[in-house]
Order: C-alpha cells, then structure tokens, then sequence
C-alpha cells in the first residue's frame, strides 16, 4: 500500500485551473510539500484534499488559516503544560539545592569543631609531654632535699656526731 503524491500540474488539473494559478494558492497558504523528484514538489494524498478543498471555496485560505489557528492553539496549551511541569521540576530542584546546602553547612561547622576539639586535645597532648620534659630537667622536689648537701651548720664531722 504505498500512497500516491501529486504535483502542481495534476492537482491543477483535478481542480480545473492552471499549474500557475495552483502554484500561486499553494505558495500564498503556505502549504509545504510531502516530497521532491527532480525539480517537482509532490503533494500527499491528505495534503492533496486540503489544497483542493481550499481552492474549490472561496475562502479557503480562511479554512486553512482556521485550521492552522486550532492546531497552533493546541500546540500552544501542551507548550504550556510542559512550560507549567518544567517550572513545578524547576522547583523541586531548588528545594533540593537548599536542602543540600543546609547540609553541607551542618557538616562544615562540624568538621570545625571536631577540628578545634583535635587541636585543644594536641595542645594538652603537648603540654604533658612539655611538662614530663621539665621533671627529667627538674627532678621532685623530695628527690631534690634528699639529695642536698647538708648546710654547713649542720655538716659536722662523724667524730662530732658520734660523741654528742
């Protein structure tokens, strides 16, 4: 079943007028055609019956005209309702962003207090280790009297201790 085009010249002759006066009506509504073999623009069978029927009307170009306003008109409301869902994604996806943004903000501020508790536990860490450092320099302060020499008032001989 393969469907049939026709050119200029057949659909002037279907229509009883002359393949220049067919050529103008078509350019003039704007009908475009189906196919190209050479040089020669061919028609579809439906595209055929639209020309023919708004040649053979006096206001045909009104019929075409009505016609390409209802399906500009449909045309129009599923723009605007592909238009109304890509605004309502559009949305979803700005909730979504701030979401996200909240988030990361939460795990900034942990990530700088759990910096901040790892630094004040190196500080301590540090210390410690300063202040063992310190007790190999200085040892207890027991250790250090033991360790005194005796003052001279109180170094006596062993003789003299002896026999007190």
């Amino acid at each position: 079943m393969s469907e049939r085009y026709y050119t200029i010249k057949e659909l002037a002759d279907i229509a009883g007028t002359s393949k220049v006066t067919m050529f103008r009506f078509i350019k003039k509504n704007s009908f475009h055609e189906t196919k190209h073999r050479g040089n020669a623009n061919l028609y579809s069978e439906t595209d055929k019956n639209s020309i023919l029927e708004g040649f053979n009307h006096k206001n045909g170009s009104k019929i075409n005209e009505t016609k390409r306003n209802e399906t500009s008109n449909e045309l129009i409301e599923e723009l605007k309702k592909q238009i109304a869902m890509k605004d309502s994604q559009i949305s979803e996806l700005h909730e979504i962003i701030n979401k996200d943004q909240k988030l990361l903000d939460q795990q900034q501020q942990l990530n700088l207090s759990s910096q901040k508790l790892l630094e004040s536990k190196n500080d301590i860490m540090q210390s410690r280790k300063n202040d063992s450092k310190d007790d190999k320099n200085n040892p207890d302060t027991n250790i250090n009297e033991q360790n005194k020499k005796p003052s001279s008032e109180t170094q006596k001989s062993f003789w003299k201790r002896f026999f007190r």
